[in-house]
């Protein structure tokens, strides 16, 4: 259990890590940053990770792959799914380069976390941790600023228009002067986050005068400081065979290529069996639904298929 605690943290850290990089790129280059988009970028980017971290391990080739896989497996996604926003108005990383963007970005922040695990520069653990906690802060409160949107009834296209970089730049400057203040003082243990996230709760307060936000940024930047003071690296236990992994990889492609290539309507037309248009729990399954649940499958299958090569053709051994 505490195997998968590390993992998750570590898994936890690189996803926030990269998508407070995005957003920050996207908002001072004026792109869109909306919820929905965020939130699915998180859920692939994490169980990526996540899946690869726990049942693989962790390593250079690992981070390689996951740089690789993870943006390009999110690029996948957004073809197929039906725009949540106008995008002629708001413009989102749908283009194929932005790839490349978010695979520059993956490595940064899983190349930071290594650094700091195995690096014995203490300059170079420094920059890591000043990455990692300043953009994985910006991450949770950008998260949070959308969120109250949302509970205030913003609609989504309007809550896009207000996110911009106006808004988020005094955020990531606070944020990275907080992050060199943590790493200044960082040898004082939980002092330092506490003395930390005061620092950024009082200019959060004193740039915006919101009580709540205020309160939010201590808690943000103790959660990001929090993960980057609990890493360990273990190799995985075993878990399946070379041969029940290559089943399941074959499986789930199969499965999650169906909902996430065949059109809609040829799926409808099949079988109402097949989860479309049903509702399950007060919630009608629509086309955006059955991608993400495809791109979950076409996840688990790349990671089994990973699995097996490692298992068939490297000295990795369990």
């Amino acid at each position: 259990m505490k195997k998968f605690f590390y993992n998750l943290l570590f898994s936890i850290l690189i996803t926030l890590c990269m998508n407070g990089l995005d957003m920050t790129y996207h908002l001072a280059t004026s792109w869109a940053v909306h919820l929905n988009y965020v939130a699915i970028k998180l859920a692939v980017i994490f169980l990526t990770t996540l899946l690869i971290t726990q049942i693989i391990g962790k390593g250079k080739q690992e981070g390689a792959i996951i740089s690789i896989f993870g943006p390009f497996i999110f690029y996948i996604y957004y073809l197929f799914a039906n725009p949540t926003i106008n995008r002629q108005i708001f413009l989102v990383d749908e283009q194929f380069w932005f790839f490349f963007l978010h695979l520059f970005f993956m490595l940064i922040s899983y190349f930071s976390v290594l650094n700091l695990i195995n690096s014995k520069k203490n300059w170079l653990k420094s920059l890591s941790i000043v990455i990692l906690t300043s953009f994985s802060s910006i991450a949770l409160d950008a998260i949070f600023i959308m969120l109250r949107w949302k509970l205030q009834g913003i609609e989504e296209e309007t809550a896009a228009s207000l996110m911009n970089f106006n808004l988020i730049s005094p955020l990531v400057i606070i944020f990275i002067l907080t992050s060199v203040l943590f790493v200044l003082i960082r040898n004082k243990k939980i002092i330092s986050n506490i003395i930390s996230g005061l620092f950024s709760s009082i200019l959060v307060f004193i740039l915006t005068n919101d009580l709540l936000h205020s309160i939010f940024t201590f808690i943000v930047f103790n959660i990001s400081s929090f993960m980057i003071l609990n890493y360990k690296i273990e190799q995985p236990k075993k878990i399946l065979s070379k041969l029940n992994w290559l089943i399941m990889a074959l499986l789930t492609f199969i499965i999650g290529s169906f909902y996430e290539f065949i059109s809609r309507k040829i799926i409808k037309s099949i079988s109402e069996f097949l989860i479309f248009d049903i509702i399950i729990l007060n919630h009608r399954i629509r086309q955006n639904d059955l991608i993400l649940i495809a791109t979950i499958f076409l996840i688990i299958s790349f990671v089994s298929f990973y699995k097996f090569y490692k298992l068939t053709y490297s000295k990795y051994s369990e």
